[in-house]
């Protein structure tokens, strides 16, 4: 009885591990007057994926958008009126924004060819890979392979 219970606390907390994080600091600001809340946005689709959102001062807004599998993706939000979007699209792919300071804005789309930068609007409309075709960093030439026939067979 004492193993399962130690295996189901055990798969607890690496569930809660892997699951998305949101952290908003609200309540009065040094004039005394109450501080604009914070808002965090996570969406994933695939599996294996790991998202973490920390946000301190107020007014911050953050969306963090995985569709994939095994990525890891992280929002540090440290000031005011802060906006940040990060879209992973592919598989296996850390990245992180970290804003400290205020009114800052980042917006970056990650896939397996690059990095784009984006309007922080997209996090909020981007619902398929489909919506995203406009900013996707494109597939470099020179990574194309190219074969040539010999004879009948294919060298590299």
């Amino acid at each position: 009885m004492n193993t399962r219970t130690l295996f189901l606390s055990a798969a607890l907390l690496a569930g809660l591990a892997v699951s998305s994080v949101a952290q908003a600091d609200t309540g009065r600001g040094r004039d005394g007057l109450p501080r604009t809340a914070n808002a965090a946005l996570t969406v994933q689709q695939g599996r294996g994926n790991a998202a973490g959102i920390a946000q301190t001062g107020s007014g911050n807004t953050a969306g963090l958008v995985q569709f994939g599998h095994n990525n890891t993706g992280t929002i540090l939000q440290a000031g005011s009126n802060n906006s940040a979007c990060l879209i992973q699209a592919g598989r296996n792919l850390e990245g992180g924004i970290q804003q400290v300071g205020d009114n800052l804005t980042t917006g970056v789309l990650q896939n397996r060819w690059g990095t784009a930068d984006i309007p922080v609007e997209v996090c909020s409309a981007a619902t398929t890979r489909q919506d995203l075709a406009a900013y996707m960093p494109q597939r470099s030439e020179d990574s194309f392979r190219v074969r040539r026939f010999r004879q009948g067979r294919i060298e590299p």
